[in-house]
């Protein structure tokens, strides 16, 4: 939280690391003062002392910007103990502040102002809107060109009627990619170029990276959304190939090659951290997709009927209802599944701990109380199974130390598969209704329906309710409120390019393509030139054109393969 180093941090000289500013705290009190500071999200009563101040002195320290913080101070007396001046700040990057302590509460002034780190993303998104700008500017005044040059402007009547004879049987090229759905391409694009950028660190921006328990990030959205339009992609896929064969159980067996597959490169990368097979962490990114893949592939393929002409006449005045009627034994199934995990998370009993906790456990979530608790039953069922081949990485950015548990573990790719089955449905409304009205509507009144129960279950807060929401355990909350997002995000898509073309998707549709191969070779390649290279003095502005310039290169990489009509599956 912060450099407990005591400096002369108001010194014009000082040197600043990311995400530091300078605290000068003055006591004017006429006894002495402990110093506490704690970040806002873990504050539940109790801050963490770091200094001690004698009557009429003052201190310099180093502190975090990275989260809103909780001050306040407290007498340093052995009769009478108690807390002063409980306040909220949130200071930003370079910034240099004092704070007056003494009997009457005094605000937080700003010393010297800030550094604008916010610039640079707003710099950098405007580059690559001016990039795009001129990409389609010079597309247009080639075709321009092409046009005027051309030797075809010069005709005679007999050029005419062979033109006119040819232009009723026009010559069209057949590529992989002819009968793609571009609006599906450009969301899982979008989702994989985010996953990658967010990966390599956004630029060390915190709202580009994962929560650090409770909340929602730009970050937490690209593995839920990604699993979403995969399911989205089941309904397309599964209902093609249910046309060509009868044989139901040969396509399982394909979904499960692929799922095998899938689970076996998520060993492999896994295999990158770990030191041997002792340690070697089972779950995975892959492995949560794979599973999830699988039990939803498999329901539609027991249940799908291969052709839906008939749906409308099927349920008479019911067939506005028809794309929940349809499928109405899958979501038996997933109302089973959810139930069950909703009852697990609730009612099993964890050694030592409160049924039903959502905490990330540590020293400084409720004064340390639950401090083996992390995870709650999710938590507990991954130590239990997996043991030691489990997220390794305990140290919390808020919390502290916590107990080991796996963000993609048993618990949380069963909420997977509510997130695939939600995208399945979204691929139903797709293929059950034929206007762009319907499908529109349909998708927005589930992101309506969606992100309601969501903020019902959350309270609408970051930490409250009955299921807050969390990515570091995929509660039900959280499942939702990304879905929601999903299918406002998805219809917006759909209109934009597959139904008004006002946008070809560009340069996203493309990294949709292979998404996978460009997750894997992301991974592989990840800190090796040219993706990556060491900064010497790193700042937000030099991280974030790094970042960019990987994610950059890896869209590039992926335009490629387009041009050379590969497709990289498993």
């Amino acid at each position: 939280m912060l450099n407990s180093s005591l400096n002369s941090c108001l010194n014009s000289n000082f040197s600043f690391e990311i995400d530091q500013a300078c605290f000068s705290v003055v006591n004017y009190c006429s006894y002495r003062v402990i110093l506490y500071l704690i970040a806002e999200e873990a504050y539940t009563g109790n801050g963490v002392p770091v200094a001690t101040l004698n009557p009429h002195k003052n201190k310099n320290l180093v502190i975090s910007t990275k989260y809103p913080l909780h001050l306040y101070f407290q007498t340093d007396e052995p009769e009478q103990t108690y807390d002063h001046c409980h306040t909220g700040y949130t200071f930003k990057e370079h910034g240099k502040y004092g704070w007056k302590l003494s009997d009457i509460c005094n605000s937080i002034y700003v010393i010297h102002e800030p550094t604008e780190n916010h610039l640079t993303i707003f710099t950098a998104f405007m580059i690559y809107i001016l990039l795009a700008i001129l990409w389609t500017l010079s597309k247009v005044i080639v075709q321009v060109i092409r046009r005027k040059l051309s030797p075809n402007n010069v005709h005679d009547d007999w050029d005419r009627l062979q033109e006119a004879e040819s232009s009723t049987q026009p010559v069209m090229r057949i590529t992989k990619f002819s009968t793609r759905i571009r609006s599906v391409d450009t969301f899982r694009g979008i989702s994989i170029l985010l996953m990658i950028f967010v990966n390599n660190g956004g630029g060390q921006y915190v709202f580009f990276h994962h929560s650090a328990w409770f909340g929602l990030s730009v970050a937490d959205l690209v593995l839920p959304w990604f699993a979403w339009i995969m399911g989205l992609t089941i309904t397309i896929s599964k209902r093609a190939e249910l046309r060509v064969t009868t044989l139901r159980y040969k396509i399982i067996l394909r979904c499960l090659r692929r799922s095998v597959i899938l689970i076996l490169l998520g060993l492999m990368l896994n295999s990158k951290s770990s030191k041997s097979l002792n340690d070697l962490r089972f779950p995975g990114v892959l492995q949560l997709l794979a599973i999830s893949y699988f039990v939803c592939t498999t329901l539609e393929i027991i249940f799908m009927k291969p052709y839906s002409q008939d749906t409308l006449l099927q349920f008479g005045r019911f067939g506005m209802y028809r794309d929940i009627l349809d499928s109405w034994p899958q979501w038996l199934i997933m109302i089973g599944i959810v139930t069950t995990h909703t009852l697990i998370t609730f009612l099993l009993p964890v050694p030592n701990c409160p049924t039903g906790y959502f905490g990330p456990g540590g020293k400084y979530h409720y004064r340390g109380k639950y401090r083996n608790c992390t995870a709650g039953a999710a938590g507990y069922i991954d130590r239990l199974i997996f043991g030691n081949h489990t997220y390794n990485k305990t140290n919390n950015f808020i919390y502290d130390q916590i107990s080991r548990y796996d963000p993609e573990g048993l618990m949380n790719t069963v909420s997977a598969i509510f997130i695939v089955y939600l995208g399945v449905h979204a691929g139903k409304i797709l293929l059950l209704y034929y206007q762009c009205n319907s499908r529109v509507i349909r998708w927005s009144l589930w992101a309506v329906v969606t992100g309601i129960i969501a903020g019902i279950l959350c309270n609408f807060r970051t930490e409250g309710g009955v299921i807050p929401v969390s990515k570091n355990m995929m509660t039900l909350s959280y499942v939702l409120t990304c879905s929601s997002f999903a299918f406002l995000l998805y219809a917006l898509l759909y209109v934009l390019i597959d139904y008004k073309q006002f946008w070809s998707g560009a340069p996203f549709t493309y990294a949709g393509i292979n998404p996978i191969f460009l997750y894997v070779g992301d991974y592989l390649m990840k800190g090796l030139f040219p993706w990556k290279w060491n900064i010497a003095h790193p700042s937000h502005a030099l991280l974030l054109a790094m970042n960019l310039w990987t994610t950059t290169l890896w869209a590039i990489i992926a335009y490629l393969l387009y041009r050379k009509d590969i497709i990289i599956t498993v």
